[in-house]
């Protein structure tokens, strides 16, 4: 699931956060106090995240006030988490979504890629692009805002290249094409939460930050051997008999007619996430053809992380000219980004700082180090990504990764390791799991149209989760060691 809104409050889903904190208290109760209450807490909140009792975001608020009240952190330290240095990259970034849904650049973007004869030639041409396209948006915008918006286009397509009857396997395919390809775009640290929330925690436990540059090393090359696999899986089950696709480009080119020349609001927003996107990557780039000890390649990085990349992109929605009334981003429209999110990442960073601190994330690692067998680094990788992937199925993509990383940091100091692949292996697998309508926004989406079964959804989910679950750990056991991180 990635939704950060409760459904609704019952006593019927409170008994599950009861049910886990009681357990955990009872078994915590040789632990040390400090221990055993962080451990309550963390059961608690893990449990109302599953359930959505209550916002997920309000769930880490009322999470963090525990930890005070039970001395699991103090208040300097649990607040400290809600001003950390992320918290901007994850505003700066959502501004910047925002502008891109609002003016319709990702819109325009889309049907520029859908007017091209090659990209819509066959239909199995079809469903690579549409899956690209909702890979590439998902880079930078959210996956719910990006599916969200592709769906109605989507179903245009649908609508031009035959009846119901003649298209309902193929839209099927497109149609789970549309939210896999939302979902998989793990490529950049500002894609899913996840990722920067694998980011930080590492940071924080081993002084291991990884980079820009340096995620998508790993990040892109599996962001594309999930697409591939999924556009192979959904050809493979969906694309026989497929109608011809030869009507999609004119409807395409007949949108975009409609839409006229590119606005003011799309110009200032595709300048100002160019003007990110290149001071994302410069630190990184500097230091790679200067060299690591290169004094203006060092400031320069100091000076510019991804954080204020991520603020002066998003300013300069606010500053740059234009005459037209969408040429500027406002305040109403800029105060309506995800702080569910936000405060969700926040409360997650103090949750898993009160577990080091207190020695219960290294405990529970060596406790399931010693359960399940796993001692070498990617032993601990395979279990902790599988345990992601599995999690994300019921909980949030971001409650799965703050739940995970820092038991899988723990769980490899305990055996000695190196945490890195551990936190990335969570951080990667958190965004794989695709099996039901509520496993994500996306798929819930895409459900609500009445073309995807929910079984047809179940059958093909299992298979690209399993092959989730292997492109992740070949990546990772492929590329990290090549980087000197495992």
């Amino acid at each position: 699931m990635s939704e950060t809104t409760g459904t609704g409050f019952s006593w019927q889903k409170l008994a599950l956060p009861v049910v886990m904190a009681a357990l955990a208290f009872w078994l915590l109760r040789d632990f040390p106090a400090e221990q055993r209450h962080v451990g309550t807490i963390f059961a608690l909140t893990v449990g109302l995240w599953m359930s959505e009792v209550m916002p997920l975001g309000i769930t880490a608020l009322v999470s963090s006030a525990l930890l005070i009240l039970a001395g699991g952190l103090n208040e300097k330290k649990v607040f400290a988490a809600y001003g950390d240095t992320t918290i901007p990259l994850f505003i700066g970034s959502f501004i910047l979504a925002k502008g891109m849904e609002v003016t319709g650049l990702g819109e325009r973007f889309a049907h520029l890629i859908l007017a091209q004869k090659w990209a819509t030639r066959s239909a199995s041409a079809l469903l690579l692009s549409v899956g690209a396209i909702a890979c590439l948006l998902s880079l930078f915008i959210s996956n719910t805002a990006t599916t969200a918006m592709l769906l109605p286009i989507g179903l245009s397509l649908l609508a031009a290249i035959g009846s119901p009857d003649q298209t309902r396997l193929y839209a099927i395919g497109l149609m789970m094409m549309l939210t896999w390809g939302s979902s998989i775009a793990v490529g950049v640290p500002v894609g899913p939460p996840p990722n920067l929330i694998g980011i930080d925690m590492l940071a924080k436990a081993t002084g291991e930050r990884i980079g820009f540059l340096q995620w998508m090393t790993f990040g892109m090359p599996i962001t594309l051997a999930m697409l591939v696999a999924c556009w192979a899986v959904l050809r493979w089950r969906y694309g026989r008999g497929a109608p011809a696709t030869a009507p999609v480009a004119p409807v395409s080119r007949a949108c975009l007619a409609e839409m006229g020349r590119m606005s003011e609001g799309q110009r200032n927003t595709l300048l100002a996430f160019v003007v990110a996107i290149i001071l994302w990557m410069l630190p990184d780039s500097l230091l790679a053809i200067m060299g690591p000890e290169n004094e203006f390649a060092k400031q320069f990085a100091a000076r510019v992380p991804a954080s204020v990349a991520a603020l002066i992109g998003a300013s300069l929605l606010f500053l740059l000219p234009g005459r037209q009334e969408d040429s500027r981003m406002n305040w109403r429209t800029a105060a309506s980004i995800d702080w569910g999110t936000i405060l969700l990442f926040a409360g997650g960073i103090a949750l898993g700082q009160a577990m080091f601190e207190s020695g219960l994330a290294k405990s529970l690692g060596e406790m399931a180090a010693e359960a399940s067998g796993a001692r070498t680094v990617w032993g601990i990788t395979a279990l902790v990504t599988a345990a992601a992937i599995m999690l994300s199925e019921l909980a949030s993509n971001t409650a799965a990764a703050t739940t995970l990383v820092p038991v899988a940091i723990g769980l490899a100091e305990g055996a000695g390791v190196s945490p890195v692949a551990p936190a990335l292996g969570v951080a990667l697998g958190a965004s794989m799991g695709f099996m039901l309508p509520v496993s994500t926004a996306p798929n819930a989406i895409v459900y609500s149209s009445g073309l995807v079964p929910a079984r047809e959804m179940l059958k093909s989910g299992i298979l690209i989760d399993i092959i989730g679950f292997i492109v992740v750990m070949a990546g990772l056991m492929l590329i990290l060691p090549a980087m000197g991180l495992a």
